[in-house]
């Protein structure tokens, strides 16, 4: 096995966050990628950097589009960007990545996840005022 390959099944609380992706920060149309049920999921791969993203697919950036976009505030202030990737019906892996350059690497928990403004450019592509701007304005 490589850096990085895992080859087991999702965990509870990581379900629990793509499900909640699926639900509250959807990009378009996402009744394809709910046919499997999440806890099916495989976890092939983490990232070699160190943080949180999760394959679920061989080759899972390939020919994958956002289905879902996020991000987490933790309880001591770090951020995090949460895109949820999927290739034909299928979820293809959960790109988690920190704000911070001595960010933690740690998975976020439903308290810590919050959806972006529709009116909103998103937050991956925004800049860094306009990210905080965002952040202001969530409960």
């Amino acid at each position: 096995m490589e850096k990085g390959d895992l080859d087991r099944v999702i965990a509870p609380n990581e379900a629990a966050v793509v499900r909640w992706l699926l639900d509250y920060a959807a990009v378009g149309d996402v009744a394809a990628y709910r046919l499997r049920p999440v806890e099916e999921l495989r976890v092939l791969k983490g990232c070699d950097c160190g943080c949180s993203s999760l394959d679920f697919q061989p080759n899972a950036w390939g020919g994958a589009e956002i289905i879902a976009d996020a991000f987490a505030i933790y309880s001591d202030g770090q951020q995090a960007s949460l895109i949820l990737w999927g290739r034909d019906g299928e979820i293809a892996l959960l790109e988690v990545y920190d704000c911070h350059p001595s960010a933690s690497h740690r998975f976020p928990e439903i308290s810590d996840l919050r959806s972006l403004h529709r009116e909103c450019t998103p937050f991956y592509l925004s800049e860094p005022s306009r990210r905080l701007a965002a952040f202001a304005r969530r409960p």
